[in-house]
């Protein structure tokens, strides 16, 4: 089912833009699609270190670049993300207005090892 409709999408400086799924296309194969293409998401920044807002599959987060050599190092903390779903788990959560992301009840982070090869995504750990 994954391979029956291929997903279109604008890709732009290691930005995914715009996607142009197929109608007919399951949510879940969707989201699944959608999923690859977070992981694939970088940025070229050009400081050892920056923080950029990225928008993907997890919503709209503040997301820290770290350069180390041809590594880049991805992190955020999901709960500063904004337009979250939490349908990963079993346990529905919504981030509580004025509390830190250290007083919520579910905390969630991401970090992904992205490898840069002659200025090309070469591969993607998350």
């Amino acid at each position: 089912i994954l391979e029956q409709h291929p997903l279109h999408f604008s890709f732009h400086d290691g930005k995914v833009l715009k996607l142009c799924p197929v109608r007919s296309e399951q949510t879940w194969a969707l989201n699944i699609k959608r999923g690859i293409l977070s992981v694939l998401q970088t940025s070229q920044a050009s400081t050892a270190s920056a923080v950029i807002e990225e928008v993907d599959v997890l919503g709209i987060c503040p997301t820290r670049y770290q350069r180390k050599g041809p590594i880049l190092v991805k992190t955020r903390d999901l709960n500063l993300c904004s337009h979250r779903y939490s349908g990963f788990t079993s346990v529905q959560s919504v981030a509580l207005p004025r509390m830190s992301s250290e007083q919520q009840v579910l905390s969630s982070k991401l970090e992904c090892v992205q490898s840069v090869k002659d200025g090309v995504l070469a591969e993607a750990k998350c």
